[in-house]
């Protein structure tokens, strides 16, 4: 199975929140699986999600954004990854750290839930959703 599996830059998690969603990360991930990711350059799921499907002798695929803005760059790329995986999986957290210096909005603006912080890779799932395909978002914390 091709498993995009995308969600929020380390920055927004702290380290028991980091642990959790990379337990996550290895228990989607099965023998022959394809990891589908964007590449973030600011790490986080991402990242995990390429260094832990590596560390299991996966195929890891990155699709790196063109350009560091929304179009023309994340979203083109984050359409990529709904397109070429059969699954896509978001892992983002409840809250931000207090130490969080980023933006903050007070709820996911792609789902309109408050029940995790807005997070790209929800759109992603939202997309692959419209193909017809399985998408979840996992929250932690």
């Amino acid at each position: 199975m091709r498993i995009g599996i995308v969600g929020s830059e380390a920055i927004k998690f702290t380290p028991d929140t980091e642990k959790v969603a990379r337990q996550h990360i290895a228990h989607l991930l099965g023998p022959g699986d394809v990891v589908i990711s964007g590449g973030c350059h600011l790490g986080g799921i991402d990242a995990w999600a390429a260094e832990i499907g590596r560390l299991l002798g996966l195929e890891v695929i990155e699709y790196l954004p063109v350009q560091h803005q929304w179009n023309g760059g994340y979203k083109e790329r984050n359409l990529k990854i709904a397109q070429d995986s059969d699954r896509v999986v978001c892992i983002t957290v409840k809250v931000l750290p207090p130490n969080y210096r980023g933006m903050r909005f007070a709820r996911c603006y792609h789902c309109q839930t408050d029940q995790h912080v807005k997070s790209g890779g929800c759109w992603t799932v939202k997309q692959a959703r419209q193909l017809g395909k399985p998408g979840e978002v996992i929250v932690v914390g």
